[in-house]
């Protein structure tokens, strides 16, 4: 889910591949539960809002003859 850019202008950081949501490579050295802790918050809220997703696939009803047999 993240993946680790480096950035030509300075810095190295852990972009979130859904939303683009980035975290310093410094913060998390210099604080690494509370880094890791962030992170994780980040992907579940991604998990949860896949989770409520519409159903993308079409339903298909059943023929009204069908029904009456």
């Amino acid at each position: 889910m993240y993946t680790t850019t480096r950035r030509i202008v300075g810095g190295t950081f852990m972009v979130c591949s859904d939303c683009g949501d980035a975290i310093s490579m410094n913060k998390v050295c210099e604080y690494p539960i509370q880094s890791a802790t962030d992170m994780l918050k980040h992907m579940a809220v991604h998990n949860a809002s896949r989770a409520f997703m519409p159903v993308v696939a079409h339903v298909t009803q059943p023929e009204p003859e069908a029904a009456l047999q």
